[in-house]
């Protein structure tokens, strides 16, 4: 079991929870964080998101690639320069799923590679482990922040037909395994636990019956709210309430999307992020709100600079001049920012406000 704990932090009444979908790796955006120096930078590509990021107690993504080492190179099997994760952290992430179906891209080598790194960093991450006791210790992960205790747990559907050589652990979906962590969760003292799985149709904008009654089992035994990832696009959410639940309704995001990837095709050029605000009212204990913010990958220049910009997209095609957007790109957000609002209107999960910058 691993316990995480902010120090200095009194107990309040409220925790803001961010998460967001896949970051990947392509070869474009490898070669656009490249300098003139020789060295990598991705910090302009989460300049326009990291106010948000840093406004939440915890903000939680999807590693979706791995830092195998050099040579660097993109699909189909990931190795980014180590500078992403950085960037990353700086811009306000704090937890890192890291299984999912390219985690095994390196072989295990890179596949230990990245854990190295992550622990070299200090960067709590979950879903991959260099052994059966490293998982055992690990999984699920108990955070504290302010007062809440939190559960992770988190799982893939599989890792492209890639094999896991012994002793790696990678969290695979086995219903089994799924309810016993669940249960374990609870019993190290989680109040609220939050399921991260990858799962799904790719490019499928809508969620297939495999994922709705894993899902449902997800809910039923222990989990408070599952979030969703894999399929590269944005696909509906849910909600449920279930009988003998303290907390309600349940809460089902079924893919967030990319969160910057080079994929240009209609509804994977973005994604969103999902806030979840908790709160503890003395007299009806704990209660959750929930909303989304969708944002689209700018592939272009911004000041002189060619990056793969994360752009609010709401705000973005309202005032496209403060992101010096040109006419097409500004007609491929709309699309997106429609489509993404239309998807998730009957849900009870509302659109954020956006409120950063300038």
């Amino acid at each position: 079991m691993l316990a995480i704990t902010a120090s200095g932090l009194q107990a309040q009444d409220s925790l803001k929870i961010i998460f967001a979908g896949d970051l990947m790796g392509h070869g474009g955006q490898i070669k656009a964080a490249l300098t003139e120096t020789g060295k990598y930078d991705y910090s302009p590509c989460f300049q326009f998101i990291s106010p948000y990021l840093q406004s939440a107690d915890l903000a939680i993504a999807n590693f979706e690639l791995t830092l195998a080492g050099p040579p660097y190179k993109g699909y189909p099997q990931f190795s980014s320069p180590d500078q992403v994760l950085v960037d990353a952290c700086n811009a306000g992430f704090d937890i890192f799923t890291t299984v999912n179906n390219h985690c095994m891209d390196g072989g295990k080598k890179g596949f230990l590679r990245t854990l190295k790194v992550f622990d070299s960093l200090d960067v709590p991450h979950l879903g991959t482990y260099r052994s059966h006791d490293e998982w055992e210790k690990n999984h699920p992960m108990i955070i504290e922040r302010k007062g809440f205790k939190l559960g992770l747990v988190t799982y893939t559907y599989g890792t492209n037909g890639l094999p896991v050589p012994e002793p790696l652990v990678v969290n695979m979906i086995d219903t089994i395994q799924m309810k016993a962590d669940l249960v374990k969760a609870k019993e190290l003292g989680a109040e609220y636990t939050i399921a991260l799985i990858h799962w799904g149709e790719e490019y499928q904008t809508k969620a297939n019956s495999e994922q709705e009654v894993l899902a449902r089992l997800l809910l039923e035994n222990g989990a408070d709210i599952v979030i969703g990832g894999h399929p590269h696009v944005v696909q509906n959410a849910t909600t449920d309430a279930l009988p003998d639940n303290d907390i309600t309704p349940q809460i089902v995001v079924y893919s967030m999307g990319n969160l910057v990837s080079n994929q240009r095709d209609i509804n994977t050029d973005g994604g969103i992020m999902v806030e979840l605000n908790l709160r503890r009212d003395t007299k009806d204990g704990l209660k959750q709100s929930c909303a989304y913010m969708p944002y689209w990958v700018y592939r272009g220049e911004y000041d002189g600079l060619y990056q793969y910009y994360i752009l609010p997209a709401t705000d973005a095609c309202r005032n496209p001049n403060k992101y010096q957007l040109p006419a097409a790109d500004l007609k491929a957000l709309t699309v997106f920012d429609e489509n993404t609002r239309r998807r998730l209107e009957n849900s009870e999960i509302k659109e954020r406000a956006y409120s950063w910058g300038k």
